[in-house]
């Protein structure tokens, strides 16, 4: 009998023990199964999350950001989300920052909602298709004319980041020499060793360094599919001539260059950052078909509503110089002896007016080409009717003070009209506190835009070999925020 007990007892346990174990396997599966159904959950509404970067405006210690809400989800829980920044303060020190939330009075490292846009469902809610407006404090304070990076994340861990930092012109001292080693082709120019991550232009200079031989050289942005030599007689530089060229850098800071040969040289003056100046990967044709008399040409379909000025690149495709102008509506600048050289090209910067539009002459639509490779948006002040500059010496550099004609201190460089009027003659440029020696012509007859960069007392140097060299200012550039 006490067997058959001990028995019982032992079946009553293993019984017990059993259950309990099921119990627990159960309740760990279900865990398991919860945890799961949760991670789905979760991976679900990161693929329905998507967010995009409109606007990040910053510098010092301000910024202010816009990011769209581009997905399916909405957000609530601001004090969740992640806005971190990395920057360089004022000694170089590279700063990462995780910005706190707040809806009081904003402090240093802390942000704010200062708006949703429309926000015309659940008020106060981040839904889709709207615009979040934030605010934030910065310290230390970012290192002057530097780029930084933001990044946002939703409380669900998607993160959308953003490079800012002052927009417009920024210019070398002395201008690094990025010419070519292989002629014949198109070829790739990798400048990442020599201009800042965010970079979106370059202003190169071309110069022919031979001293008989016409040569053909060109810079072109990496998506610009155009071919501008598809004639090997095009793009043609004159001996001992040169000319300029703004084009934009891709992702990877790389444009491409052809040459026909070594002896033509690219020389970096500068480059561009942020949404100001903005480029078109390949430039529109916007040449006007009236011919030997001032049309407009009109822009509207093509530049942005805040575009107060446009980069042409402007070609010749033919024998034989070429009349042309560009001029701003209301400016009385005439084409008289104001040639492009024959199947030659120049950089041109003009201002619109309130229609998005300016004025053009050419005396062949077949022969020149205006190409918009790019519109500005308050980083350069242009002049409806240029201004005159007073020759100085002839014979070697010269400083000419920008002050002198009410180029404000803001400024850092200038968009100059160069014309010869004789025959060729030196017409060399450079940067106020620079020591490049090149001094190469303009030919006669001929007119063309330069950019120079200036110093902090607002000087350039300027070479002319004789005075029917003309230089006028066309336009003055300053950095604004991004």
């Amino acid at each position: 009998m006490a067997v058959n007990i001990a028995g019982v007892i032992v079946i009553g346990v293993l019984i017990l023990v059993l259950g309990i174990l099921a119990g627990t396997s159960i309740m760990a599966t279900t865990r398991v199964g919860e945890s799961a159904f949760q991670s789905n959950d979760l991976k679900g509404e990161q693929a329905r999350t998507k967010l995009e970067f409109v606007s990040a405006q910053g510098g010092a210690t301000g910024l202010t950001l816009k990011v769209k809400n581009t997905g399916l989800t909405s957000v609530f829980d601001y004090d969740s989300m992640d806005v971190i920044v990395e920057y360089p303060d004022a000694a170089s020190n590279q700063i990462s920052t995780r910005l706190s939330y707040t809806t009081g009075t904003l402090g240093n490292n802390e942000w704010e909602k200062t708006s949703i846009t429309p926000d015309t469902y659940q008020s106060g809610a981040w839904n889709p298709n709207e615009t979040i407006s934030m605010d934030a404090i910065l310290s230390p304070a970012q290192k002057a004319d530097s780029t930084a990076t933001v990044t946002v994340s939703t409380p669900n861990g998607v993160p959308v980041s953003w490079i800012f930092g002052p927009s417009g012109f920024f210019w070398f001292t002395d201008a690094p020499d990025i010419s070519l080693i292989t002629a014949g082709s198109w070829r790739d120019m990798d400048l990442s060793s020599v201009v800042p991550v965010g970079t979106t232009g370059v202003i190169v200079e071309i110069v022919n360094t031979d001293v008989t031989d016409t040569l053909s050289g060109l810079v072109r942005g990496k998506e610009d599919t155009r071919d501008y030599i598809s004639n090997l007689n095009f793009q043609r530089v004159a001996d001992e001539t040169h000319r300029w060229q703004i084009v934009k850098v891709d992702s990877d800071r790389v444009i491409q260059g052809y040459v026909e040969d070594r002896q033509i040289d690219f020389k970096l003056l500068g480059y561009t950052m942020g949404t100001d100046p903005s480029y078109f990967n390949t430039p529109f044709d916007i040449t006007p078909a009236t011919e030997s008399a001032w049309t407009i040409a009109d822009v509207s379909a093509f530049v942005d509503a805040d575009a107060d000025g446009v980069i042409l690149f402007i070609v010749s495709t033919q024998d034989g110089d070429r009349n042309y102008g560009v001029r701003e509506i209301g400016s009385s600048f005439s084409t008289t002896n104001r040639d492009l050289e024959n199947f030659s090209s120049t950089m041109y910067m003009v201002g619109l007016d309130a229609s998005y539009q300016f004025e053009v002459y050419h005396t062949d639509f077949d022969d020149v080409k205006f190409y918009l490779v790019g519109q500005t948006k308050g980083s350069v002040v242009y002049y409806t009717n240029d201004l005159a500059v007073s020759d100085p010496a002839t014979g070697s550099f010269q400083e000419i003070d920008a002050d002198s004609y009410s180029v404000p201190a803001i400024a850092n460089g200038l968009i100059l009209r160069v014309v010869g009027t004789g025959t060729n003659l030196i017409s060399a440029l450079r940067h106020g506190d620079s020591t490049d020696d090149w001094t190469p012509d303009i030919g006669g007859g001929n007119h063309i835009h330069a950019a120079v960069g200036i110093n902090d007392d607002n000087m350039w140097d300027e070479y002319i070999e004789g005075t029917s060299i003309d230089v006028s200012i066309a336009a003055y550039i300053r950095t604004i925020s991004n």
